[in-house]
């Protein structure tokens, strides 16, 4: 239900975890790698929005986020991040990975995620950190 969708720079509260989606942006049919190791340009049929978001752990052992957030869009289907994300997002800038989330430390992330062309009313869907824990979207703005 629209009610359950949060807004950008809204907080997202779950039991064991909080979120918020800080900003989105449409970086459109290419994006261009950060490395000087890798000057690969990725292209898209479709394109690329790349994500800033930061969680927080609200339990009181560390916790690692083992499903990364997603894409979901009006029709219902649902895109993960790109192959090697980390050469696509801001330099210096973290990707979720395999990190750790301490007790009560906001940690800030990116992502990039490739849509089709036709993916429209795009959502970033976070999650509570148990592999079945609830879902909520945040409406992406885009």
């Amino acid at each position: 239900s629209s009610s359950s969708t949060a807004k950008l720079g809204e907080t997202v509260t779950f039991d064991d975890s909080e979120w918020i989606v800080i900003e989105a942006k449409d970086a459109g049919k290419s994006i261009k790698s950060n490395s000087e190791f890798n000057e690969e340009e990725k292209k898209s049929e479709g394109r690329f929005v790349q994500v800033h978001y930061k969680v927080t752990n609200k339990g009181k052992k560390e916790e690692m986020l083992l499903d990364r957030p997603k894409i979901v869009d009006d029709k219902g289907r649902e895109f993960g991040p790109i192959d090697m994300e980390s050469f696509y997002v801001p330099a210096k800038a973290k990707t979720i990975g395999l990190d750790t989330l301490q007790p009560s430390m906001p940690k800030e992330y990116w992502t990039v995620i490739e849509v089709p062309a036709d993916a429209k009313n795009l959502k970033f869907q976070v999650h509570g950190f148990s592999l079945l824990g609830d879902k909520k979207n945040v409406d992406l703005g885009i």
